[in-house]
């Protein structure tokens, strides 16, 4: 690791909006989970479906936006952040496309792959989040 440079280095510089984009990351990611719980409830509406198919697509955007400003903004002094940031995207590019042909196809046999990436996804994103501030904390000295 770089020794804390006067002003924090790139890292103290970028961190703050890196940790808002993953922020917010995460919490499309946390959405997809609470539509999704609620769209296999009994009785459950439709909507939630559509809320569950709209959010994947606006978590899609949020997480390519973070991993492009990870690329850009962190690539020198944040290697594995950038590495993590790449990974989560592709991977909810993944994981919204299974989506998307299970709801649209009806392939219900893709949940068998869904359901456990979801989890990975979610692993990524806390371990993302926390190494994030770890390494803010880290380049401010």
């Amino acid at each position: 690791m770089q020794p804390a440079s006067p002003d924090g280095g790139p890292l103290a510089r970028s961190g703050p909006v890196f940790a808002a984009l993953t922020g917010l990351t995460a919490l499309a990611i946390l959405l997809q989970a609470v539509f999704a719980g609620a769209e296999i409830a009994p009785n459950s509406s439709s909507g939630w479906l559509s809320a569950h198919n709209a959010n994947a697509d606006v978590t899609v955007a949020l997480a390519v936006i973070t991993a492009i400003y990870a690329v850009v903004a962190l690539r020198h002094s944040a290697r594995a952040l950038v590495i993590g940031a790449v990974a989560l995207a592709v991977l909810v590019i993944v994981q919204t496309a299974i989506g998307h042909a299970i709801t649209d196809d009806n392939d219900n046999g893709l949940l068998a792959i869904h359901v456990p990436l979801a989890m990975v996804v979610f692993g990524l994103t806390i371990w993302l989040s926390v190494r994030a501030r770890m390494a803010r904390k880290a380049a401010r000295g």
